[in-house]
């Protein structure tokens, strides 16, 4: 449904040749569905898709009652570089991210907009999500990140304090602090970052807003060891931004190091059993 009384905002989203179809067609479908209705959806084509990619797109197209931006970018160039594509065609304050697999619950939007309404000031506004395995009903796991403006500012000097396809973001803060940035795998965490370092108003809701794919995959990520030089190039940016101590500098260092040469066995078990855990 429409309601005037929220402000306008944008679905900023990227898919490439390996994605589901099925999962993309889901996706949509969650934020076709809401309550709330995004005025525009810009989906960013990151390099060549398959047919089957480009046959949902065009459903969605066709069905969707607002606007619907198909960005093409000619050869796949990550994540980072897909968001900075798409935040240039984005017509509204306001970007709520979503992934290419995960499921919006039908009332994720309308919760963060009457978050903003609250705290006009506020630059990010994410939420909790919870991990599924095949089906959403089938749960693995949860991410649960702080709510507080001081917990998110403390969580940052050791892990990402944000699930990054639940937040809404102010564009013009996003822009003011450099926009994303390609960072291997870190470029959420790296614009969390930025944002928190400038004194920007943030906040989680306790509430689940996405329910989010887990698999074998996920975990091997977390530990590539190409990620590991931006890894470090992060907590060199909090320490000198004073977010970190000295010695929180060099504890945050240790702790990255062994993530990544953890076995990738032995990481999905910590994860599961610790850091995504239901509290």
């Amino acid at each position: 449904m429409l309601n005037k009384k929220y402000p306008d905002f944008s679905v900023l989203m990227s898919v490439y040749k390996k994605d589901n179809p099925i999962y993309l067609d889901k996706a949509l479908n969650s934020v076709e569905s809401q309550t709330i209705i995004p005025t525009e959806i810009i989906l960013v084509e990151d390099g060549p898709i398959s047919d089957e990619l480009q046959k949902i797109i065009n459903k969605h197209k066709l069905n969707f009652i607002n606007n619907f931006k198909v960005i093409k970018s000619i050869q796949n160039q990550g994540l980072g570089a897909s968001l900075q594509l798409g935040t240039k065609f984005v017509s509204t304050n306001w970007i709520a991210r979503m992934d290419s697999d995960d499921i919006s619950v039908h009332d994720r939007f309308e919760h963060q907009l009457k978050k903003i309404i609250m705290n006009p000031e506020v630059a990010v506004v994410g939420g909790q999500i919870t991990e599924f395995s095949k089906k959403p009903s089938n749960i693995i796991g949860y991410r649960k990140v702080p709510t507080s403006e001081q917990e998110i500012r403390d969580f940052t000097k050791w892990r990402c304090p944000f699930n990054h396809p639940t937040v809404i973001i102010n564009k013009k803060v996003l822009q003011k602090v450099g926009g994303y940035i390609s960072y291997g795998n870190l470029e959420d965490y790296y614009l969390w970052s930025r944002i928190i370092s400038k004194k920007y108003s943030v906040c989680n809701l306790n509430k689940t807003l996405v329910y989010m794919r887990a698999d074998e995959g996920m975990y091997n990520r977390r530990g590539k060891i190409s990620n590991i030089c931006f890894f470090y190039k992060l907590r060199k940016y909090l320490w000198r931004k004073q977010m970190v101590s000295f010695q929180e500098f060099l504890i945050g260092n240790l702790l990255v190091t062994l993530n990544i040469i953890l076995p990738n066995k032995l990481r999905k078990v910590i994860y599961q059993k610790y850091l995504h855990k239901d509290n």
